[in-house]
């Protein structure tokens, strides 16, 4: 049973005097208890303005986001109603998401006293989540300038367990570090979803971290959720054309000196985006029905879905290029 669904979800920006941007453009997905999910696509896609509006931040201008049987509604001034305080979220930069102002223990005691598990001026639970995420107990007195990114990334971490949630919503929270942290962090988040239970939604541009992390993988383009499927599935096999530029692109050591391929063309303006298949004009295998039908997200096979023109529902599972060779 899933703890977080996302059905359908649209969101809008409102320019006063300009077109509206529609940055999702109806997107569906799932995360299921100890399940990492993770969402890739380019810069400007609407992965981070999706994973906002899961959690609150930002209005969904239709659809539905549902956490554990209750609906998401948008934060007000009002504190955020208890049903959905387990529903939590880890932001890109750790050093402006924490208050310089306030000790690490402080502000863990936060997530504490809004989840009702704690008092404070107790510390006993703030060093357990200290230690839960590698960082020891006397950090607690201690201010986040005093720390590296890779740590602030791991107090930012501690303060969303206080708060004993069942979803995490992380905005790129790797995007910021060095590769060893990068390493170090993806291996801590998979530790915590494995031995709590904990769901994931994990926002990225990186398709190694996600393929190394994740369970499975949502892959969004110009608003759009094209392709879904578990990650190694994705990875081997990808359905959409768009999935298998990014793979491509993706550098990899293989002794040969073989590049990888940058993927062709710009973003469309998503105030103005392209009619039929949003990917059309950048796609090596697009045909006169990808210039005006616009292809829905379809089950493929067991658990794999694609927008595309090239795959119908319950045909084979096969790359676009060997799919585009057949036809």
């Amino acid at each position: 049973m899933s703890v977080l669904e996302l059905n359908d979800v649209e969101v809008v920006y409102e320019r006063r005097g300009r077109e509206p941007v529609p940055a999702v453009a109806g997107a569906t997905l799932t995360v299921e208890p100890g399940q990492i999910v993770g969402l890739v696509g380019e810069s400007g896609c609407g992965k981070s303005t999706l994973a906002r509006a899961a959690v609150g931040l930002m209005p969904a201008r239709s659809g539905a986001i549902v956490f554990e049987g209750h609906r998401v509604t948008p934060l007000s001034r009002r504190a955020r109603p208890r049903e959905l305080v387990r529903l939590q979220m880890v932001f890109q930069n750790p050093f402006s998401s924490l208050n310089p102002r306030r000790t690490i223990g402080s502000q863990i005691a936060d997530g504490l006293v809004a989840a009702g598990g704690g008092r404070r001026g107790n510390s006993e639970p703030i060093a357990e989540l200290l230690e839960r995420v590698g960082l020891p107990e006397t950090a607690a007195d201690r201010y986040p300038h005093q720390f590296s990114g890779g740590q602030r990334q791991r107090v930012a971490i501690a303060r969303a367990l206080a708060a004993n949630p069942s979803v995490i919503v992380l905005d790129e929270p790797l995007s910021s570090l060095d590769a060893s942290a990068q390493a170090q962090i993806a291996n801590l988040l998979t530790e915590l979803a494995r031995t709590l239970d904990l769901g994931l939604l994990l926002i990225s541009h990186d398709l190694a971290i996600v393929r190394h992390t994740a369970d499975a993988v949502s892959v969004m383009y110009l608003g759009e959720i094209v392709e879904s499927g578990p990650t190694s599935d994705v990875w081997e096999t990808p359905l959409h054309p768009y999935t298998e530029a990014l793979i491509a692109a993706v550098p990899h050591a293989d002794g040969e000196g073989t590049l990888p391929l940058a993927l062709p063309g710009e973003v469309p303006d998503p105030a103005q985006p392209p009619p039929g298949c949003r990917f059309h004009p950048r796609c090596p295998y697009s045909f006169d029905r990808c210039e005006t039908e616009h292809p829905s997200l379809v089950a493929i096979a067991g658990e794999r879905r694609a927008a595309c023109w090239l795959h119908e529902a319950g045909g084979p599972v096969v790359t676009p290029s060997a799919q585009a060779a057949a036809i």
